[in-house]
């Protein structure tokens, strides 16, 4: 038997039910085991509440707008930063200066820290793994390496007795009335399930549960709640290390990507679910963590699904025997976990329990009463189809009208007045603008008058207003409609790619007499609980990213919201007061709607997953392959195979599929693949600085941000145009912006330079924090380029010159690490045409520096390098792109086969007409001398071991640019294919030498 109670044998604890004869003794133990895990109450506390029934969905309400009311503001803000909010007129979300510093691993001291540099990193140049190989250490959750024991016996005596006591607003909350329901299911199985409503206080009270119970988790270990989001850790963390009223960082912590805030007395930790994947490269069975509680498992997320995926196989192996593991959940999808962990538990049945929230009553309101209110139409599309979507409205006649008015009666809404008396409740115009509503379109208008109609009517009372959006261009957008309508509204932006300290800005007051607007994705879904909202806007689309594995392209495609995101949504008025929802969707829509999002396991690209499963797993293709498939959502095989096959490309993985060294090494740097591989790459060739600036931008955003105020001097160039200078490379021009503007910082105006130049100023802070710790993690691997001369300067980076050895290498680095991301280019009538070699045209997103790029050479012989791809809408845009020759293309290609009597030249998925030259010999040359070289720099976990001469001769190679091709056309399959046999040695091949000839491995 699993449960780890005498008497779980005897007796089914969840079924109520005995499982054998009891002898008095038996039964003695059972009281006395029944007496300590459920302790008299205290201070009048009741027996735990019965289970609740599960969120349910929005219901439609009158038509008419609620009678205005003053009501009271909300209680403290969940996280506020230092210093008061200032009067001043509202601007964009800007969070205070002074980026958080980056992460470090903890040392024996009482407070905590986060020093750049120093401690311990992802692979170190003197450690070596069992195998000899470079291998990845994520940072430890116990802090102190000396901390690091083995368990102890499980009856340890905790100290948990001295924990500080609950607060009492904590007290108040449901989850805290079921604290013993919930602290025995833990402690008596292996996996726990705990569903709760929105407002029950889960996230922040079952943590602090488990680490304050007796005897469930031992000292040397910690408890860890992981975040599907790095805003909920930090603001979770910081919640409850104020409610225990401990300073952030001492019991209670956080851990994201590169920022640490815990010491070696820290015994929880709110962590993102990466950052628990990556700890188990170096700790394969957890040993660290005593209890591991997952949040918001419903969400569904690529890495919260394949940590699961992880935990049960390494569970039903035994490898895990001391963690307990508790999934937490809002919706009432519940059940699906129990039936997937099921058989973990042994004998004993899953049975969630479930928290019931405690909220203010929420009204819902959809499209027709907000168009009620404000009298509002969607504008009529023209007869030639000319509309925003392409798409033409034929006319709203007497029938579509009728049409919506029985619509509207049918709705099953639980309201005093429903039915047909509700539907008499809207004007014809109303019901003209449902016939006129279309699916997947954001009324930004309506919005607008929402906002004003809430803020000066304040029907609910005083309160925040809170506007679901589908992305940042919309967000854009809306924000602009609102700062210059001139109200005093205190404008702020929420959205993933923001740094801790703008996200901060939303859980703040606003000044006095400013009404606090935040305008989100869905970010704010889930986990960050903004607190004084009282309104919600929920535009009714969301943006989801889908992946074809047949073409490997991605698309961001709008949808409209399921109704798990819905019901989400208005769960986040009625915090503090009674709230109200506006669903801008017809009532009457709702019931169409997806019941939950489409896991993102179905939906993203694999390669990741399956190069983590390579290194925490092991096994062949077919054995990861298998195991994926037994994750609550199987990926296609299609996507699997794709990712191993992207990932052989790569070098990651042989041709018989084993993990290279380079694999090992990729993984272990908390990036993309790609963007980790083109990092090592440039570390080799001695230009890691700038690739490490390039590098932190892909991780994060663009530095460059729209600006709300526009320039009095219209003939200025600022922005992208500013910093281009002539490289048409958005991974340089943003090289060049972070260059000056750490001139600048250094000179003590950085702040007023971010303004004139519509710059980020919190993008680069969070820029300047991740290149010191790339450059950080390569000179740990041995990295010996002339840019690095001490620790101090790690984060300093000298511009790079057109047409310069330095801009060489590092285009190189990219077309290596990129690959095959490339596009050629083909001159047009008005513009260049660039195409991929599946013979599908794109084209540079409207912000690259390159989206009017007009060529300067012939066909063929100009390319772009691009780091990632996006279908949006009819359109394949690439992201970021960099120009770069024929030579740069041909060094890097995977498979080269040159024919010099026929003047033919075959490489990966291309044809092209080549000119006989000495450059031929040159380039066999370097490409049977680049790869081998770099590989024994990899596997000797020594980057200096990369010769120097080699990187001149390249250099000068490539910055001669002898190379031209005509006629070049895309094929069908890569030579790679396509040559068998003896005519293989003809090829030149760009991957670990051993692995030349070998036989592909079944799939």
């Amino acid at each position: 038997d699993k449960m780890s109670a005498p008497w779980a044998g005897f007796y089914d604890f969840w079924g109520n039910s005995t499982k054998k004869p009891l002898s008095a003794q038996s039964f003695l133990g059972i009281l006395e085991d029944l007496e300590d895990a459920f302790p008299m109450p205290e201070n009048g506390d009741g027996p735990p509440a019965a289970p609740a029934a599960p969120a349910a969905a929005p219901a439609a309400a009158p038509a008419a707008a609620p009678a205005p009311s003053k009501g009271g503001r909300c209680g403290e803000v969940l996280a506020a930063r230092a210093g008061a909010s200032k009067g001043a007129a509202p601007a964009p979300a800007a969070a205070g200066k002074g980026a958080a510093q980056p992460a470090a691993y903890p040392s024996h001291a009482a407070k905590p820290h986060a020093a750049p540099g120093g401690g311990q990193h992802l692979f170190e140049k003197k450690k070596v793994a069992d195998d000899g190989h470079m291998r990845a250490d994520a940072a430890a959750f116990v802090p102190g390496q000396g901390l690091v024991t083995e368990a102890k016996d499980a009856e340890v005596k905790s100290r948990r007795a001295s924990a500080p006591e609950m607060s009492a607003a904590s007290k108040r909350m449901p989850t805290y009335e079921k604290k013993d329901w919930i602290i025995a299911g833990i402690r008596h199985n292996v996996v726990s399930i705990i569903s709760g409503d929105t407002g029950c206080g889960k996230s922040t009270l079952i943590p602090q549960l488990v680490c304050d119970a007796e005897n469930l988790v031992p000292d040397d270990k910690v408890v860890v709640c992981t975040q599907p989001r790095r805003v909920a850790a930090i603001t979770l963390a910081e919640y409850v290390a104020k409610d225990r009223r401990q300073e952030l960082g001492d019991e209670v912590g956080y851990q994201i990507r590169f920022i640490n805030k815990f010491c070696e007395s820290t015994r929880l930790i709110y962590a993102t679910t990466a950052i628990v994947l990556r700890r188990l490269h170096s700790e394969p069975t957890l040993d660290s963590i005593g209890c591991l509680i997952i949040d918001e498992v419903h969400e569904r997320d690529v890495y919260t699904d394949f940590l699961l995926l992880l935990l049960k196989e390494a569970m039903l192996n035994g490898r895990m025997p001391h963690l307990k593991v508790v999934l937490m959940s809002a919706t009432v999808k519940a059940e699906d976990f129990a039936n997937y962990f099921g058989n973990v538990n042994g004998q004993t049945a899953l049975k969630p329990v479930k928290i019931p929230g405690r909220m203010f009553p929420v009204e819902d309101f959809y499209f027709e009463d907000a168009c009620e209110w404000v009298s509002f139409s969607p504008p009529e599309r023209s007869g030639k189809g000319k509309g925003k979507k392409g798409g033409r409205d034929e006319g709203v006649t007497e029938d579509k009208i009728d049409a919506v008015y029985q619509a509207i009666q049918k709705v099953d809404t639980p309201q005093v007045r429903p039915g047909k008396d509700r539907a008499d409740d809207y004007s014809e115009k109303t019901l003209k603008a449902c016939a006129l509503w279309r699916e997947c379109e954001v009324y930004i208008d309506l919005v607008e008058e929402l906002v004003y109609y809430f803020h000066k009517s304040e029907p609910k009372g005083d309160g925040a207003i809170l506007i679901f959006l589908p992305g940042w261009g919309d967000i854009a957008k809306t924000y602009m409609r609102l700062y210059k309508s001139g109200e005093n509204y205190k404008l702020i932006t929420l959205h993933s790619l923001m740094t801790p300290e703008q996200q901060h800005e939303a859980f703040e007051r606003p000044p006095e007499g400013f009404r606090k607007v935040v305008l989100s994705t869905n970010i704010a879904e889930a986990s960050v609980t903004i607190d004084d909202v009282v309104y919600v806007i929920d535009t009714g689309v969301r943006k989801e990213r889908s992946y074809d594995a047949g073409t490997g392209v991605s698309a961001l495609d709008a949808k409209m919201v399921t109704k798990a995101n819905a019901i989400q949504r208005r769960g986040r008025a009625g915090r503090c007061q009674e709230g109200l929802v506006v669903h801008l969707f017809p009532s009457f829509k709702f019931k169409d709607f997806e019941q939950f999002p489409i896991p993102q396991m179905l939906s993203s690209s694999m390669e990741e997953v399956v190069l983590q499963s390579k290194v925490i797993h092991g096994g062949s293709n077919s054995e990861i392959s298998s195991m994926l498939t037994n994750s609550m959502a199987a990926p296609q095989p299609k996507a699997v195979d794709a990712a191993v096959q992207l990932l052989k490309d790569m070098n990651c993985l042989t041709r018989a599929g084993e993990l290279t060294v380079l694999g090992k090494a990729v993984a272990a740097i908390p990036v993309q693949p790609n963007v980790a591989k083109f990092l090592l790459i440039a570390a080799a060739f001695r230009c890691i600085k700038p690739a490490a600036c390039v590098a932190a931008f892909l991780s994060i955003k663009s530095p460059f941000q729209q600006s709300v105020n526009e320039s009095s001097d219209k003939n200025k160039v600022t922005g992208k145009d500013y910093f281009n200078k002539g490289f048409c490379s958005d991974h340089l021009t943003n090289i060049q912006a972070y260059v000056e503007w750490r001139r600048e910082t250094l000179r003590g105006r950085g702040d007023d330079f971010c303004d004139e130049q519509g710059l980020s100023p919190e993008t680069l802070d969070m820029a300047f924090m991740m290149v010191q710790q790339f450059v950080s993690f390569m000179v740990d691997a041995g990295y010996d380029g002339d840019d690095v001369t001490g620790e101090g300067d790690y984060g300093e980076v000298d511009p790079v010159k057109k047409a310069s050895d330095a801009d060489a290498l590092l285009k190189a680095a990219m077309v290596a690490g990129f690959m095959p991301n490339l596009c050629v280019l083909y001159r047009g009538q008005r513009s260049p045409y660039w195409y991929l070699d599946s013979n599908e045209e794109v084209s540079a997103f409207r912000g690259s520096v390159n989206a009017e790029y007009q060529m300067g050479l012939t066909d063929g012989e100009e390319w772009m390098v691009f780091s990632d791809s996006m279908k949006m809408g009819r359109f394949n845009s690439i992201m970021d792109s960099s120009l770069v020759f024929s030579p740069f293309v041909l060094l890097f290609a995977n498979a080269l086969m040159i024919d010099e009597k026929k003047n033919e030249i075959r490489f990966d998925k291309w044809y092209a007409y080549i000119q006989p030259g000495p450059w031929i010999k040159e380039l066999l040359y370097l490409r049977s001398k680049v790869i081998p070289s770099f590989k024994d720099a990899i596997e000797s976990r020594d980057l200096s071991s990369f010769p120097r001469d080699l990187v001149q001769r390249m250099t000068d190679f490539l910055r001669q640019r002898p190379i031209r091709l005509d006629k070049i056309e895309a094929v069908a399959r890569s030579i790679d294919e396509e040559v068998t046999g003896a005519a293989r040695k003809h090829m030149s091949f760009f991957e670990w030498p051993e692995d030349v000839g070998e036989e592909e491995e079944e799939q």
